[in-house]
């Protein structure tokens, strides 16, 4: 009995040793995997990193942008009738060409007609009348000097005699008045172009715009086409007059017209934040007036600024960083940005040309770590 419970107890505290062994080592098993893992980080800290360059490049002398624009012909105008009055016959149609003072419509207006023939008859008897009281005028004058006529008696004489030569200068001016509006009786065109509408027929009643008349005509000068164009702020200080561009239309690209700026607003809209341009370019089947159209411009840079890999940018709470690589260190730099052309883009301050700066920096880099660049791949 003795030799049983001894051999039990024995038993027991063999299992309980073995329990405390296990326990020993499932407490300083993690406690040594720490200890490496700290001890391996701190080695990995210590080695150099092993990191990729970028040589930043200086930018180009020249940068295009394609922009999309509106083309309209160099002049349009719709031609309405001073007077009121019926279209008699129409001279042109759509599409004919016409000339600067070319005749284009005539207008029937009896009204107006016969205001200009009463106007010429009141001129006639305003010029009789005035001989009549010059002559009335001169006599007295004589007659003053004889004795016979009284000195008020000639002098309202030759008040009626200035009357008279007012009257005839005032008929002849409403004469004058109402010859101009019966040339309006005939449309001719402001500018030469082309017939783009014909709003109306023979027989149709037009009259002055203001008064609700109708159009005639649409005349258009497409041999030269203005071209609309929106610049963005960023550009918008490159943009000079005779500026070079391309225009095409998006149906065949392969077709270019070459151009120049001619105009620019000189201001930013307000609502897009975009200087509006003009680009003028020779009409022709290329591109059509009223069309949507692609203009490319060429833009000459006086400072080209460096350019850099996008992915070099590093951006912590101090700011915009760039890591430079000088002598196997890095040094954490601050940098302005210009344009951004996607993967690249424009430094003005805090790098330049020839610098060589890490692409996908670590989070972790700093100010005077050591690194090894990685020979780039040719």
């Amino acid at each position: 009995m003795t030799m049983a419970s001894g051999s039990g107890a024995w038993k027991v505290m063999t299992v309980l040793g073995a329990m405390m062994v296990a326990a020993v080592a499932i407490g300083i098993g993690p406690r040594l995997e720490q200890h490496a893992a700290r001890a391996r980080m701190t080695e990995d800290v210590a080695r150099p990193k092993r990191v990729r360059v970028a040589t930043v490049r200086p930018g180009d002398p020249e940068i295009d942008i394609t922009l999309p624009a509106t083309s309209a012909p160099l002049r349009s105008a719709m031609l309405y009738s001073k007077v009121t009055g019926f279209i008699r016959r129409n001279l042109v149609d759509i599409g004919d060409r016409v000339q600067v003072g070319q005749l284009l419509a005539e207008i029937e207006a009896p009204e107006t007609t016969e205001e200009v023939r009463l106007a010429r008859a009141r001129v006639a008897e305003a010029r009789a009348n005035v001989g009549i009281v010059t002559a009335t005028s001169h006599r007295l004058s004589s007659l003053v000097q004889k004795g016979v006529a009284s000195q008020q008696e000639a002098d309202d004489a030759l008040a009626q005699a200035n009357s008279a030569h007012a009257l005839v200068a005032t008929r002849e001016a409403d004469l004058q008045r109402l010859r101009v509006l019966h040339d309006y009786q005939d449309i001719v065109a402001p500018f030469a172009g082309i017939v783009t509408r014909r709003l109306v027929d023979p027989g149709a009643l037009v009259g002055p715009a203001n008064s609700g008349g109708i159009a005639i005509f649409e005349i258009a000068d497409i041999d030269t086409l203005r071209v609309l164009v929106d610049v963005p702020d960023s550009y918008a200080s490159d943009i000079k007059l005779g500026l070079r561009t391309d225009v095409y239309s998006p149906r065949d690209p392969s077709r270019t017209m070459q151009g120049t700026v001619t105009r620019t607003s000189g201001v930013l809209e307000q609502d897009t934040r975009t200087l509006r341009i003009e680009v003028n370019v020779k009409g022709g089947d290329a591109v059509l007036p009223g069309a949507f159209v692609y203009v490319r411009l060429h833009i000459p840079r006086e400072r080209p600024a460096p350019v850099i890999p996008a992915s070099a940018l590093v951006v912590r709470k101090e700011g915009t960083l760039v890591a430079k690589v000088t002598e196997g260190k890095v040094t954490l730099v601050p940098v302005q940005l210009g344009r951004d052309f996607g993967k690249e883009i424009e430094v003005l301050e805090g790098v330049a040309p020839g610098d060589e700066v890490i692409v996908q920096p670590a989070d972790t880099l700093e100010t005077g770590q050591e690194v090894v660049v990685i020979p780039t791949a040719s």
